[in-house]
C-alpha cells in the first residue's frame, strides 16, 4: 500500500506539444509546476510498448519509495491504497487541439497560449497501435478536451474506432452547434455522453456569454441528439455560472424550462474556473448559495445534478452565510459594477478576443 495517482498508473494526455499522464493541475500549484510529462516535442510520433511504461514507472516509482514527484505535489487525486503493477490505459484524454466554432467569454483557449491552429497532429495511428498491442483496457474511459470535436478532423474515424462498437466509455464536451450523427450513434448504440454548456435560457444571454448567434441551431440540433430515451440519458446540460452575466436563478429557471422541453434530466452546475483562479479559489458565498439554490430548485423538478468542479463540493465544511433577498441584490450589484477584478477578466479577455478576431 502507497499513495500514488490512477493516471499515474494507468493515463494518458495528448496536449498540443507533449504527451503526458495527466491534464491535472494542484490546487495549491507550485512555480513552474506541470503535469507528469512522457514526452516532449510530441506531435503523433509512436512510442513502443515497453518505452511507454518505462517513461510511466518513473513517476509511479518515486510514489513506491514513499516521495511525491514534483509535478505531483499538492494534487487532491493522490491516494493511498492497494496499486496494481498490470500494464495497461484505461483513461486517456484528448485535448491536442483547440479548433472551435464558438467564443465563450470563459474559455482559456481565446488566448494567445492557445491559438487556434487547424494543423493539429494525428493520434488515431498511436491508438490503433495502442489499441492492437492489447494495453487500452476494454471500457477505458476517454475524456475529451481542446476545442469543439465535432469539427475535429479525426472525430468521426474515433468514433468509429473506440464508441459506436461499444469498446469504450466516451465523454464528449460539444457546444452543439454542428450536428453530428456518429456521435448521436455512440450515444444511441454504446456508452458516449455529451456534455453541451448551455449556460443560459435565452438567446440574448446565450449570445454575450458564447458570442456566437448559434442559440437556435444549438436547440434543434440538441432536440435531434434527445430523440430516442437511451440518447436524452447520455445528455448532461451544463450551466456555467458566469458572474455578472447569468448568475441569477431568472436566467437559471429558463435553463430548466429548455432541459424540460428536450427531456434531459442530466444537469451540472459549475461556475467559471477563471473567476476561481482570480479569487485564489475563494469562492464568494454569493456564487456558492447561488448554486446550492439552483441544485435544489433542479431536484425539485425531478432534475438529476451535480457540481462539476470540487471547488464547490469542498464547500461542505465551510459555514455557508445565509442570505437575504436584500443583501444578494446588494452583492449583485457590487460583482457587476464594482468588482475590480472582474471588470478587469473579462474586459481583458474582450481585447485578446478582438485581437485575434481581426
Amino acid at each position: 500500500m502507497y499513495k500514488s495517482c490512477h493516471l499515474i498508473q494507468h493515463g494518458l494526455c495528448f496536449f498540443d506539444n507533449k504527451l503526458a499522464s495527466c491534464c491535472f493541475s494542484p490546487v495549491d500549484q507550485i512555480d513552474d509546476q506541470f503535469p507528469p510529462v512522457l514526452a516532449y516535442h510530441y506531435w503523433g510520433q509512436i512510442i513502443p510498448v515497453d518505452d511507454l511504461f518505462a517513461r510511466m514507472d518513473k513517476y509511479a516509482n518515486i510514489f513506491k519509495q514513499g516521495d511525491c514527484p514534483k509535478e505531483c505535489q499538492n494534487c487532491y487525486k493522490i491516494e493511498e491504497k492497494d496499486w496494481d503493477d498490470k500494464r495497461y490505459i484505461d483513461q486517456i484524454t484528448i485535448t491536442h487541439f483547440s479548433m472551435c466554432n464558438a467564443d465563450c467569454i470563459y474559455c482559456s483557449n481565446n488566448t494567445e497560449q492557445w491559438a487556434r491552429n487547424p494543423n493539429t497532429y494525428s493520434i488515431i495511428p498511436l491508438l490503433k497501435y495502442y489499441f492492437e498491442q492489447g494495453i487500452i483496457k476494454k471500457g477505458c474511459e476517454f475524456h475529451i478536451g481542446g476545442g469543439e470535436f465535432t469539427i475535429y478532423r479525426e472525430c468521426d474515424e474515433f468514433l468509429e474506432l473506440f464508441a459506436i462498437n461499444n469498446f469504450a466509455r466516451v465523454f464528449v464536451p460539444t457546444n452543439a452547434i454542428k450536428y453530428n450523427h456518429n456521435l448521436f450513434r455512440a450515444m444511441d448504440e454504446a456508452t458516449t455522453y455529451i456534455i453541451v454548456s448551455l449556460d443560459s435560457g435565452s438567446e440574448k444571454t446565450y449570445r454575450k456569454i458564447k458570442r456566437v448567434d448559434a442559440f437556435k441551431k444549438v436547440i434543434e440540433n440538441l432536440t435531434k441528439y434527445a430523440a430516442t430515451e437511451k440518447s436524452r440519458e447520455a445528455i448532461r446540460l451544463k450551466y456555467i455560472i458566469v458572474p455578472t452575466y447569468n448568475d441569477n436563478i431568472r436566467e437559471f429557471k429558463k435553463f430548466l424550462n429548455i432541459a424540460k422541453k428536450l427531456g434531459v434530466r442530466n444537469l451540472i452546475i459549475d461556475i467559471d474556473a477563471r473567476y476561481s483562479r482570480v479569487t485564489n479559489y475563494n469562492i464568494d458565498d454569493y456564487f456558492i448559495n447561488l448554486a446550492y439554490e439552483m441544485d435544489k430548485l433542479a431536484k425539485k423538478q425531478n432534475f438529476i445534478t451535480e457540481f462539476y468542479c470540487f471547488f464547490f463540493q469542498n464547500t461542505n465544511n465551510k459555514t455557508i452565510k445565509k442570505q437575504n433577498i436584500f443583501s444578494r441584490f446588494i452583492k449583485s450589484i457590487k460583482f457587476k459594477y464594482f468588482d475590480k477584478d472582474l471588470k478587469k477578466l473579462y474586459t481583458n479577455h474582450t481585447f485578446i478576443a478582438q485581437i485575434r478576431d481581426n
